[in-house]
């Protein structure tokens, strides 16, 4: 009966430890997937390009509609916990939900509402969202 009941609760234990770390995000899990060339493009066109890098600085830059003119750069830190980041100095655009916006001057900030997804099944792609704004960069390479 005691047997019964110790193999039972081990068997939950290890059932909720499984459970646990299928959702979980190490810092190693930041360092395989994070690093890489994200794009988001913009309702108007513009396109943003953000490069990690191995060491979590980060380069990014949005181009014009056409891609041939570099509008605005900005480097920068990211601090990663689980799968919340903080960027530091991110370019910060306040106007990017309209349609047919002309794009004002970003600012360069603390951007917190920040989070990543892990590729899932075969899929090599990893995603940043960033829910403040409604950006979704995909993992490009």
């Amino acid at each position: 009966m005691i047997k019964n009941k110790l193999v039972k609760f081990v068997l939950i234990i290890l059932f909720s430890l499984c459970l646990f770390s299928c959702n979980f995000y190490s810092e190693k899990d930041a360092k395989k997937y994070l690093p890489g060339t994200y794009l988001y493009q913009f309702p108007s066109g513009e396109t943003s390009i953000l490069v990690v890098n191995q060491d979590f600085t980060f380069n990014n830059k949005v181009y014009s509609k056409d891609k041939k003119y570099l509008l605005y750069k900005t480097n920068g830190t990211m601090e990663v916990e689980g799968r919340h980041i903080t960027f530091y100095y991110f370019l910060l655009f306040f106007d990017h939900n309209e349609s047919e916006m002309v794009f004002s001057k970003p600012d360069v900030g603390l951007l917190t509402n920040s989070y990543w997804e892990k590729p899932k099944d075969d899929k090599d792609v990893s995603t940043i969202e960033i829910n403040s704004y409604n950006y979704i960069f995909k993992k490009i390479e």
